[in-house]
């Protein structure tokens, strides 16, 4: 289905909850096309809960891991999993999330039906809470011009439902050491190297997220990751620097809201409320 074969990229470390990881990597070997091979990325130390699921999951199944001594960050944890990639393409998995049993199928069938080469695709996801309960859906442009549109003033990927050629991506040079905006730093340097990308308008991901999480996105150190992301997409010449001062201000502006206003804004403004038959997603791990 995806044309060279596809690797599955995840990191765990010692936030991770065992119990949604066991669960996601078993959503990725639920899936009516399997993976060709499984990259587990362990970043640094981890809970003696989360050392027993690996032991299970790589007894059960052909997961390949590499251990880091250190917790060095989910974009340098990433980067040393790249380099064991012996497919064409990665699909990047998160070790909270569940993916829909259809996701990648779905994916390699969009890449074939393209008429010019895509480099890098993804879709919509539904974020739930740890009771599988939705709260909203995120969804994202679907065309690469629509894409190189939303890139100048919100991520245009949900990375954890994105996949990508491995050879774009080394190009690239992997992800940026950019704190928790990694993914969209990388997205925007293929982008600017001439990468072609898409989205599907389907859910491909349940995420597993919060309103905890929408309210913990604040304080100096997501401020600073914004300022960050800004100086990126300026130097890449996605913005003008105008435009990069403006959006960093307005979107550290925003760290710094108090918790609770903050989380509202997430809520209301930048997710869409999901309809009914999106309420009980459930994959039956």
């Amino acid at each position: 289905m995806f044309d060279g074969g596809f690797t599955v990229l995840m990191s765990v470390y010692r936030g991770s909850d065992a119990e949604l990881f066991e669960r996601a990597v078993e959503s990725v070997y639920l899936n009516s096309v399997l993976p060709d091979d499984f990259v587990l990325v362990v970043d640094g130390p981890i809970s003696p809960a989360l050392e027993r699921v690996i032991h299970r999951c790589t007894n059960a199944r052909a997961i390949r891991t590499v251990r880091l001594p250190e917790n060095v960050g989910l974009a340098n944890a990433l980067s040393h999993g790249l380099r064991l990639v012996r497919t064409t393409w990665v699909v990047r998995a998160d070790a909270d999330d569940l993916n829909l049993p259809h996701r990648f199928e779905r994916q390699a069938e969009a890449i074939q039906r393209t008429p010019s080469q895509v480099d890098l695709i993804g879709g919509a996801i539904v974020e739930v809470d740890k009771t599988g309960a939705a709260l909203a859906v995120r969804d994202v442009p679907l065309a690469h011009e629509a894409i190189v549109g939303r890139l100048q003033t919100r991520n245009p990927f949900n990375h954890m439902t994105v996949a990508f050629r491995t050879a774009s991506v080394l190009e690239a040079g992997g992800y940026p050491n950019i704190v928790l905006k990694e993914d969209y730093g990388l997205w925007a340097t293929m982008i600017a190297r001439g990468a072609r990308c898409a989205n599907l308008g389907d859910v491909l991901v349940t995420a597993t997220t919060g309103r905890d999480m929408y309210r913990r996105r604040g304080g100096f150190r997501h401020a600073r990751s914004e300022w960050d992301l800004q100086v990126h997409l300026y130097r890449l010449g996605h913005k003008s620097f105008a435009a990069a001062v403006a959006h960093g201000l307005l979107r550290a502006a925003v760290a710094f809201l108090p918790a609770r206003l903050r989380g509202w804004l997430y809520e209301r403004h930048l997710r869409q409320q999901p309809p009914v038959t999106d309420l009980s997603v459930d994959l039956h791990l």
